[in-house]
């Protein structure tokens, strides 16, 4: 190994240009890999997942369970590498997700699910359909459409056949939701009383309408030596045509569907309604994006098709106006994270200068952090890995140039040494090639095993699974690559560099400030040198002390990202109708916009006709847009805003409120599979039985302090108005059971009997009974139904009408029905308030056979993670021990080296402790990489004390020299390491959350290892060496080290 690093140094010395050479492809390498790059606000943490969305209008819940979701999820069974199936099954509507394992590839689990798909045995015209490939982190812009002249019919028909079609085909767009509107329809209102007397039957009807809309071919025909196509021409164009249709022929008299029915443009029942600012119905389009696309070229796409579209195809007083823009978010995040680096770097830049007092060095180290970053990034590229505000916050150049800083020096140092010797003339005379090459040679081994042992403390990271591994994995590789790069740019550029800059004039200017702090280092040093014991005790203490202290620490899976949004969610009764969801919708959302805080608000009640979103008429959904903290008026801070408007929104009684950011709201629901972040499900066969429990064990997490958003979600409230047919009284009267159902179902509801034509656009033409003969119990039971003999018979005489309140939502985990309480936490971490309440729900829910409770979201994945740190970081340990084996080559000083993790640790824990911070997992990382950093300054002063006493110095003479000669490097690479964090400790802009428990962990850390490494750690060496070199009278027994 040593050769090894010897060779790359000779080699780097003596060809230089060749080493240039690299560092320039290398720079226009990275440049090329940083523009092209995608960077994202936040990572997409969920797993691979595949949606499966089937549409089967105007069925209940329970029929859409038995015919639609069952077997679906019957026929996902064979599917591998799966993890869950879970399924959300409401009016007219089934969506299922299967979820599938760490690292499937999307192309393999959509492939599965297309061919397995087919065996689904489902009622006749039913089609399921794979929603496009997008994570819940893909919704990149909103936009509504705003017109002074048209119906909203109208711009719905423009969002549905123009702008969605030409949106689709802008690259990395993944899907268009349409959202609002009215879906126009040609609808045949029909008459039941014209029908009795023109005898003519409802089926009659349809049936003339569904035969009369048709084009035939009748091949070719030669006509004069020329090849004529026939073409038989019978397709409706306008409502006229629609109204001539002949039903049927009564003794030479045709009777036209006029004369039975009116016939209008129409639209289909509403699923949802948007709302925006002033605006009470609009037409909303959201553009999602597909998973691992760049956003920022998306967006810059998207926007041109937009401004294309508007120019060029839509009529003039159509205007396409955003809400959201995703590019603001992440604009927003790189000025964070840019903004924290330069800083960072200058800061860095400066110490250097300090401590060094030469422009030289300053600028040899300094050059190390750019070409490190862009190393970084042509290894990202490579992966094909994106960066993010995690990823890019964490890097600390203060970590990665301290190789650097420990090797220019020792080389400045021996040059200055020479100097004092031979005299500066001689010395500006001579070859120091040889100096150069012995010194980097000594050092290199340090730095080259301290960055090893970096990287390998940055091991547990890449162990994570799930969440976790997909939101941290890309901070350890560009933290990784950018140590690499670090390494790879020390042995080779930076002794190029001193070879050529450090030619003439190399001495130690005197710098007062060194002075000082060497000065003031000693004298500490001494002090505690002549009370070792005491000393050594202290620091166990502390250590101790400190270590104990970890137990006070709250947990939390991670720190709450800012969006610079809030995302409200209202959840009223079930059983509301659209029109009075609409209604309250229009006052919340007024009352939202009237905050000088708030920009705009957009409300969204119900679902999109697509089927996209599994809810009904009675969730409202709120996004509102902030103005960024710094331009608020008030005193507020955004916690106190959302405070403020639970209170203003608590006068809306029996209505759940539950603040959430857009992206963090999809990411919780991707994770416990409901609407919100962390769920408590109640399974079992029964759902009126499994929602008793769930009320119970709502009652009990309401005692629970810090737990908030509390609601029950409910499945039963969906009142249904049943006609149950009686097979006695059908064969009485000679009725055939499928006329009754085809004629509920088509006067009821209305059915399409074809499709009208209006260039590429197609509408639907519905038969429906007028609304006045289908408003209640009592005219439904009027409507007539033809016997077999030609009598009609009215639908009362045929069956039983009644209500009852049935399921409104069916939700399905692995095959078994659940019921869910769902909860978030505030103002209190996480790990201690679920623990809690599950103890309290064990004691007081006892739960029927055949019932299981289960814990998701959220929790679950902490739960998960800090086992893997519990199992990972040991073995990471272990792996260092090795390494310091192997460099050292003796079992005793690897295990003094080791000592250093402890007395980091309690910097760290402290300073969470004094800042207010839980233990995240942002935190656990600032740990790991912390521990490399400690150890790194253990390895260099134990190799330090050992050539001391190589040279037949005394022990206590070698560890006061060794104590004086590593003043500078020691404070240097810590006040470096912590100074270059201290812009992401500070920061509060969007994304800086997630930084800050990081650079909190390792500031604190280094302040307590500095301290420890100098003045605690050369004693413990001593004592330890002491035994081990001389007897007990003090005298010299082995000399072997």
């Amino acid at each position: 190994m040593h050769t090894f690093i010897d060779n790359i140094i000779t080699f780097s010395l003596r060809n230089k240009f060749f080493i240039f050479f690299c560092t320039t492809i290398t720079v226009i390498a990275g440049i090329t890999s940083f523009i092209h790059t995608p960077i994202d606000a936040f990572p997409d943490v969920t797993n691979t997942k595949v949606t499966i969305i089937t549409q089967w209008p105007g069925r209940s819940a329970e029929e859409i369970e038995k015919f639609i979701t069952i077997p679906i999820e019957i026929a996902m069974n064979p599917v591998q590498k799966k993890t869950d199936i879970r399924s959300t099954t409401l009016f007219g509507l089934s969506v299922i997700n299967v979820m599938f394992e760490d690292k499937v590839d999307d192309f393999f689990a959509r492939q599965q699910v297309y061919n397995l798909l087919n065996d689904a045995d489902l009622p006749e015209g039913v089609t399921p359909e794979v929603q496009p490939l997008y994570g819940p982190t893909g919704e990149i812009f909103r936009y509504t459409l705003r017109s002074d002249k048209r119906s909203i019919r109208e711009l719905k028909t423009l969002q549905d056949w123009v702008i969605e079609r030409k949106l689709r085909a802008v690259p990395g767009v993944a899907d268009i939701v349409s959202f609002g509107g009215e879906v126009k329809t040609f609808e045949v209102s029909v008459n039941p009383n014209q029908l009795i007397s023109y005898g003519v039957t409802t089926l009659e009807l349809y049936d003339a309408i569904a035969k009369s809309n048709i084009n035939v071919g009748g091949d070719v025909i030669t006509k004069s030596s020329q090849a004529y196509v026939v073409r038989g021409i019978g397709l409706i164009n306008d409502i006229k045509e629609i109204e001539n249709i002949v039903v049927k022929n009564i003794n030479g008299t045709p009777i036209l569907v006029k004369h039975l029915a009116t016939v209008h443009e129409s639209s289909l029942p509403r699923l949802g309604q948007v709302g925006r600012m002033e605006e009470d119905d609009v037409v909303q389009g959201i553009v999602v994006m597909r998973k691992g696309e760049n956003p920022g070229e998306v967006i810059t796409a998207l926007k041109d098709k937009i401004k294309d579209i508007q120019q060029n195809t839509l009529p003039e007083d159509v205007r396409i106006v955003s809400f959201y823009d995703r590019e603001n978010l992440v604009d927003l995040a790189v000025k964070t994270v840019t903004h924290n680096l330069a800083e960072g770097i200058l800061l860095v830049t400066f110490i250097v200068l300090i401590f060094m007092a030469d422009w030289r060095t300053t600028v040899i180290v300094s050059i190390i952090i750019p070409l490190a970053l862009l190393f970084a990034f042509i290894c990202l590229r490579a992966m094909g890995m994106s960066a993010n505000l995690l990823s890019m916050g964490a890097i600390d150049f203060g970590i990665i140039i301290d190789g650097a800083v420990v090797m220019v020096e020792g080389l400045f140092v021996a040059l200055d040494r020479k100097a004092r010797e031979v005299g500066m003339p001689a010395f500006n005379l001579m070859s120091k090639m040889g100096i150069i090459r012995h010194t980097a040679k000594d050092r290199a081994k340090a730095v080259f095993f301290s960055k090893l042992i970096i990287i390998t403390a940055l091991v547990p990271i890449f162990s994570f699974q799930k969440v976790e591994g997909k939101m941290f994995s890309p901070l350890a590789y560009t933290l990784g690559f950018a140590l690499l790069g670090a390494l790879i740019f020390t042995l080779t550029l930076v002794p190029v560099l001193s070879s050529m800059l450090l030619k003439k004039e190399v001495r130690e200017k005197h710098n007062p400030f060194l002075a000082w702090i060497n000065r003031k280092s000693i004298g500490i040093f001494d002090w505690c040198h002549a009370r070792k014991k005491r000393t050594i005790t202290f620091a166990t203490l502390v250590a101790a002390i400190g270590i104990w202290c970890f137990t006070l620490l709250g947990s939390e899976f991670l720190p709450q990202l800012n969006e610079g949004s809030i995302y409200i969610r209202a959840t009223l009764p079930q059983s509301i109708s659209l029109d009075e969801s609409v209604t309250l919708a229009n006052q919340m959302r007024r009352k939202l916009a009237a905050y000088p805080e708030v920009r705009q608000v957009l409300s969204q009640t119900g679902r999109p006709n697509d089927g996209t979103d599994a809810t009904g008429f009675y969730n409202i959904e709120f996004h509102v847009d902030i103005y960024p903290e710094k331009e608020w008026e008030s005193e507020r801070s955004k916690a106190g805003l959302i405070e403020k408007m639970q209170e203003d929104l608590a006068i809306y009684p029996g209505v759940d409120f539950n603040f959430s950011q857009p992206i963090s709201d999809n990411v919780e629901e991707a994770a416990s599979g409901v609407k919100g972040s962390i769920a408590v499900k109640v399974f079992g066969k029964n759902l009126y039985e499994s929602e008793k429990k769930a009320v119970e064990v709502f009652k009990v997490l309401e005692t629970v302090d810090g737990i908030e958003d509390l609601g029950v979600i409910w499945n039963i409230g969906q009142p249904e108005l049943r006609i149950e047919l009686n097979e006695s009284r059908l064969a009485r009267y000679g009725v055939a059971k499928e006329d009754v159902q085809s004629i509920i179902e088509m006067a009821i509801g209305g059915k399409s009997a074809s499709l009208l034509y209006e260039d590429e656009r197609k509408f639907n033409i519905m038969v429906r009974y007028e609304s006045a003969f289908r408003r209640s119990e009592n005219e439904i039971g009027k409507i007539l139904v033809p016997a077999k003999d030609g009598s009609m018979i009215p639908i009362r005489e045929l069956a039983d009408i009644h209500t009852i309140t049935g399921p409104l939502i069916i939700y399905r985990d692995n095959h078994a029905r659940f019921c869910a309480v769902k909860f978030s936490v505030r103002g209190r971490d996480m790990g201690s308030a679920v623990a809690e309440a599950q103890r309290k729900v064990e004691r007081q829910v006892k739960l029927p056979e055949g019932y299981t409770l289960k814990w998701t979201g959220d929790f679950e994945n902490q739960q998960r993670a800090t086992k893997r740190l519990a199992q990972v970081v040991p073995v990471s340990i272990a792996i260092i021990f090795v390494i310091l084996f192997v460099l050292f080559g003796n079992a005793r000083d690897a295990g003094l080296v080791l000592l250093n993790v402890p007395y980091a640790a309690v910097g760290g824990i402290l300073a969470l402790l004094i800042t207010n911070f839980n233990f995240s997992i942002s935190a656990g990382i600032g740990f790991i990489a912390l521990f490399g950093i400690c150890i790194q300054n253990g390895v260099i002063m134990i190799s330090d004390i050992k050539n001391n006493l190589r040279e037949r110095h005394p022990l206590e003479d070698s560890i006061k020299m060794s104590v004086k000669s590593r003043v500078r490097s020691v404070l240097m690479t810590a006040s470096m390491a912590a100074i270059g964090l201290l812009p992401a400790a500070l920061s509060h802009g969007i994304g800086s959350e997630s930084q800050r428990p990081l650079a909190i962990v390792i500031i604190g850390g280094l302040i307590g290892a500095t301290f420890f490494t100098l003045f605690v750690f050369p004693l413990m060496v001593e004592a330890f060496y002491r035994q081990m070199l001389y007897d007990k009278n003090g005298k010299l027994v082995q000399r072997r080290l």
